[in-house]
């Protein structure tokens, strides 16, 4: 069994020589995250409460559907924070984590700070963490990237 009485969350921070505008837009224009994550571009209204979706444009043409969350925090330049629904499986029903985008401004740059979970909410708790602990450290450097084109 493993052990609930601490939260277990996958976080990244970088600081980034760019303004926080300009992190913003890298975190929300879909265009943008279509560099850095996977492909995909992050599609949302950014209403509280409203789907945000990670799409990818196949070959073909058509898109797929690869992560689907919900607004719950839309405070421009400061936090993003989305409800993530992780896919059902065999022996689970759908499970929720939470993903936040913080943004602190420094000198002349930007602390943007990404934090996920708290996975021991769901099942596979530590396998879970891991695989999104890689994932943000491997997304990191994309975004920077982007971030100073």
């Amino acid at each position: 069994m493993e052990n609930k009485s601490t939260s277990l969350w996958a976080k990244v921070t970088a600081t980034i020589p760019t303004s926080k505008e300009k992190v913003w837009e890298v975190l929300t224009n879909p265009k943008l995250t279509e560099q850095y994550m996977y492909k995909c571009q992050l599609h949302s209204t950014w209403e509280l409460g409203s789907k945000a979706m990670w799409k990818e444009k196949l070959e073909d043409g058509t898109w797929q559907d690869h992560v689907v969350g919900e607004v719950m925090v839309y405070k421009p330049f400061e936090h993003l924070a989305l409800k993530i629904f992780h896919k059902a499986t065999e022996e689970h029903s759908r499970e929720v984590s939470e993903l936040h985008f913080n943004l602190d401004v420094g000198a002349n740059s930007t602390l943007l700070t990404i934090k996920q979970g708290d996975f021991n909410t769901i099942a596979s708790a530590k396998k879970n963490h891991q695989a999104c602990q890689q994932g943000w450290e491997y997304v990191m450097p994309k975004l920077i990237e982007t971030c100073n084109i």
